[in-house]
């Protein structure tokens, strides 16, 4: 039943009425009275007889669609039990909401996907021939792929993860495509139906809207579709004979759902792979330590050119010492050290060049101009921003001061220690009079620009392509990626990096990269060595020595006191260590439950029940629990 409470997070028995039984399928949506209230839920199993004596009679089939079929059914159970959640939570995710007259009207006829003429960017990988030799065959890989860091070749992700889905086609099975964003979906939707077909192609995610999202679904579980792209959710999508899952960049948070019980799509992609022996490729240009933690432990192979064969087809990566920038007189007049202004000016006699940036707006941050204090919102104490130049503003509750006021020495001038994407668009616009000055991010993304000299501002997720890729990336800023307050920052900040570099035309073209940062730090070094495999294993054994995910399992309780308090009552956690309770913020406590991967399923089966006591007693308090948290900060 649609009822999220833990303790009641379990099959009930109900007799069907002689008038429903035509229509009360396995899988059928239901109503159901439940405890005087009518209640939604899900038809999973059908019996001649139950061991309650006296039964409450089914009151309503809503709709005779199988949606819910057993193995749909098992991929919620082992999901929700994953993450510490209740079945209900889950199916809320993976099932979309029902549109009736989408359900009721003729559906389209989907046709055969069009086969790709010849593959060439996974044969260029050491046995990417033989990746795809086995999903043609109709085997099961399990395959982490980095793509090289460059525009076009070796380093086309879509078009690797194209020739991977034609080749599970071949073998007469399905695919399922999972994408971080909306943009980059609607990005790989244009180039899956140019290959395969318009009509051949299913989209699922939200931003569809209610009706199209539900028509795709019925057709995947009615066996018409054979491929579909989607963002986090589509990875339930019920596809007949599931042969690939692919998941694009998995160190993206956007994987993530933001919903309870927080499933990533990358652990549901690797249950589902195991439980219906279907393919998983995991694909980037960069490689999360998740997915090297699986590699490590054989379960994952690994497709991917090594430090030097890389090095000789990526964008070459050079990086500017720190120290150079603060007694560059350059810099003085203009936030880029006199190296990264030639890089500039080099590289747009060529084409266009992405400036990459870490901050929105017009600056990421203000201190008074005369004490250097960080501003301060004199509402809430937040930090003060600008999205819009001249406009200060809080960037937690948002108030606008007309006149704002330094609570140390009382001044009102403010200064720019960090400037955001706007004010960089607008300063490099004034060095380079006459050259096309784009700023793409925040509420003006922009998916292409002109293959002419431009400067292209931008922030991570929000690069625009460029049809013949950029002659130059620079990437600015590289201590604030570095120095954020995040477990992950350097692998995060590797990631976007990677990200940006591929957009870079060849070495043989011209294109190169320039980070401004501390060139010393390990991150930097993995770019400009191209070794991000050793730089994951390195940030995968500093957690395992730490005692973080994913060396461990964790699961983080965060609520008031009292019920943090509580629910730590619940079990005696032998066996399980436990970090807290900490204070984190106004009536707001955090604990951390540890324990070694091998005892994983004991931690959530504990969590789980420890929940369900909660649920029964009714013990008061808001509470929320994280299994398998990406951030130990609050997001």
């Amino acid at each position: 039943m649609d009822v999220p409470l833990a303790h009641l997070d379990r099959l009930f028995d109900y007799e069907i009425p002689d008038a429903l039984v035509e229509d009360a399928v396995v899988g059928a949506r239901v109503k159901v009275p439940f405890s005087g209230q009518i209640r939604d839920g899900w038809l999973l199993e059908l019996a001649e007889s139950s061991e309650v004596a006296n039964l409450a009679r089914l009151r309503k089939v809503v709709s005779p669609e199988p949606l819910a079929t057993p193995r749909v059914a098992g991929l919620i159970r082992a999901v929700a039990d994953h993450y510490a959640g209740s079945w209900s939570d889950v199916a809320r995710l993976a099932i979309p909401p029902r549109h009736a007259a989408t359900e009721k009207a003729p559906q389209r006829e989907w046709p055969e996907p069009k086969p790709l003429d010849a593959a060439s960017v996974l044969p260029a990988y050491p046995e990417g021939s033989s990746l795809l030799e086995a999903l043609a065959e109709g085997r099961s890989p399990k395959v982490l792929w980095q793509a090289a860091a460059v525009h076009g070749g070796p380093g086309d992700l879509i078009g690797g993860v194209i020739e991977a889905v034609d080749a599970t086609l071949r073998s007469g099975r399905s695919a399922v495509v999972i994408l971080p964003t909306a943009r980059d979906l609607t990005a790989a939707l244009a180039r899956f139906r140019a290959v395969f077909g318009h009509g051949a192609v299913g989209s699922l995610a939200s931003e569809n809207g209610r009706s199209a999202r539900y028509r795709a679904y019925l057709a995947a579980s009615r066996g018409e579709a054979r491929i579909i792209l989607g963002t986090r959710s589509a990875v339930f999508a019920p596809v007949p004979d599931l042969g690939l899952i692919v998941i694009v960049d998995d160190g993206n948070d956007q994987h993530e759902e933001l919903r309870a019980p927080h499933p990533h799509a990358r652990s549901v992609a690797i249950l589902r792979a195991s439980r219906e022996d279907a393919g998983l490729l995991i694909a980037g240009h960069g490689r999360s330590t998740d997915a090297q933690a699986l590699v490590e432990r054989g379960w994952l192979r690994e497709l991917a050119l090594s430090p030097g064969d890389a090095r000789r087809v990526s964008t070459p990566v050079r990086a500017v010492v720190e120290q150079d920038r603060q007694r560059d007189p350059t810099a003085a007049r203009l936030r880029i050290p006199s190296v990264a202004f030639r890089f500039l000016r080099d590289h747009l006699a060529r084409g266009p060049v992405l400036v990459h940036v870490p901050m929105v707006g017009y600056s990421g941050s203000l201190s008074c101009a005369r004490c250097g204090n960080q501003a301060r919102c004199s509402r809430c104490a937040g930090p003060m921003r600008e999205r819009t130049k001249g406009a200060p503003e809080c960037a937690l509750c948002g108030h606008r001061p007309a006149r704002w006021s330094c609570a140390h020495c009382h001044t009102s001038q403010l200064r720019t220690p960090l400037p955001g994407a706007a004010r960089t668009a607008e300063e490099l616009a004034r060095a380079f009079p006459g050259v096309l000055a784009v700023n793409s991010s925040a509420d003006r993304i922009r998916d292409e620009v002109p293959d002419e000299s431009a400067i292209v501002v931008a922030t991570p997720g929000a690069e625009p392509e460029a049809a013949g890729g950029y002659a130059g990336v620079l990437i600015l800023d590289a201590e604030v990626a570095l120095g954020r307050a995040d477990l992950r920052a350097a692998e995060e900040a590797v990631r976007r990096w990677s990200n940006a570099a591929a957009l870079a035309r060849n070495p043989h073209d011209g294109g190169s990269v320039l980070i401004v940062g501390p060139s010393a730090h390990p991150a930097v070094q993995a770019m400009v060595r191209a070794d991000l495999a050793g730089f994951a294993a390195r940030e995968l054994a500093d957690r395992a020595d730490a005692g973080l995910a994913p060396a461990v399992k964790l699961a983080r309780i965060v609520g008031e006191g009292d019920a943090v308090r509580d629910f730590l009552d619940n079990d005696d956690w032998e066996g399980i260590e436990i970090l807290g309770p900490t204070e984190v913020g106004s009536d707001r406590w955090a604990a951390l439950l540890r324990t070694p991967v091998d005892r994983a399923k004991d931690l959530t089966r504990r969590v789980k029940s420890a929940a369900a006591i909660r649920s029964a007693r009714k013990e008061r308090g808001l509470l929320s629990i994280t299994v398998d948290p990406e951030s130990l900060e609050d997001r």
